[in-house]
């Protein structure tokens, strides 16, 4: 049997709809988002599928939208194509918890309240910062190094070749962006987020996760996932939550998470959520891979056997 892998992308992946026809076609989809409901207490049925995209974006918003999407469309899909066909799942930031809930190291409802505090938490962290992003293309680690040196900025994301994603206060970002192309010969683009994710800027976060994390019990993975911090896989209980905590100010190491899944035997994917960002750093990586795309009703296609 064909191995198949699944990704679930981060945050900036959300869009106004998102999730709408699973809900209407699937009745593992509508249950799940109403179970949601009931533990974030407010509507996410009508936040996901009306916005307004401005509430949706906010991180304590936008991490159970996103969670919850990702985490119905996987399910969906594996009564699609049978559960037993997935072999790994690893996720982008937020969405490494649903791949962790996919695997069933926590059952969906603690899911919800671990993305519930997680994008509480994250929000406080961006109010009480001034944080910004940005990704820099077709240049080298080593000029990229040398940004961060010079501006006093991180790396946050490794996503693949010639992309990697800068993340700190907003004054020095904008400068990193302006001096980009002189000093790197690469591109820099501006992130539309509303902080500066992985980087020290989200200690405040950090603690706040990690202490929530301790009355939360982990369960060893039903399958491989591959973890954000280290790019391998994880296994222990204890070091996975440790992991997710850690996550939140570490860079996202997704170029080594694709490699690993490579050595794993895993070129086939589905990226259950909104849009094709995973796909197409994949497509960057190697052309080995080869994702699906599958947030919504009617757009799964099945692998050749």
């Amino acid at each position: 049997m064909k191995k198949i892998g699944l990704l679930f992308p981060g945050q900036g992946t959300q869009v106004v709809g998102m999730g709408r026809s699973l809900v209407e076609h699937y009745e593992t989809a509508a249950k799940l988002f109403y179970e949601a409901s009931a533990i974030l207490g407010y509507d996410l049925e009508k936040l996901c599928f009306e916005g307004p995209i401005e509430v949706l974006t906010k991180s304590r918003y936008c991490q159970p939208a996103l969670f919850v999407h990702q985490f119905a469309a996987a399910q969906v899909l594996g009564e699609l194509i049978g559960k037993d066909a997935i072999a790994l799942a690893m996720g982008l930031s937020i969405g490494e918890v649903t791949a962790l809930a996919w695997a069933e190291v926590f059952d969906f409802k603690t899911g919800v309240r671990i993305v519930q505090k997680r994008g509480d938490f994250i929000q406080y962290a961006c109010e009480i910062t001034e944080g910004g992003m940005v990704s820099i293309l077709g240049t080298t680690s080593d000029c990229v190094k040398k940004l961060c040196a010079l501006y006093e900025v991180e790396i946050s994301n490794i996503n693949g070749p010639g992309q990697i994603v800068l993340a700190g206060e907003k004054e020095k970002i904008q400068r990193v962006f302006e001096a980009t192309t002189e000093i790197t010969g690469g591109k820099a683009v501006l992130l539309n987020v509303g902080g500066a994710f992985h980087c020290s800027l989200m200690e405040p976060a950090r603690e706040q996760f990690e202490e929530f994390l301790k009355k939360v019990k982990f369960k060893a993975p039903r399958i491989k996932v591959v973890s954000n911090v280290t790019g391998e896989v994880m296994k222990d209980p204890e070091r996975i939550k440790n992991l997710l905590a850690q996550q939140i100010t570490s860079p996202v190491q997704w170029w080594e998470c694709m490699q690993t899944a490579q050595r794993e035997g895993i070129h086939d994917f589905y990226e259950c959520g909104a849009g094709q960002t995973l796909a197409n750093i994949a497509k960057r990586i190697d052309d080995e891979f080869h994702v699906l795309s599958f947030g919504e009703y009617g757009n799964a296609i099945k692998f050749e056997s």
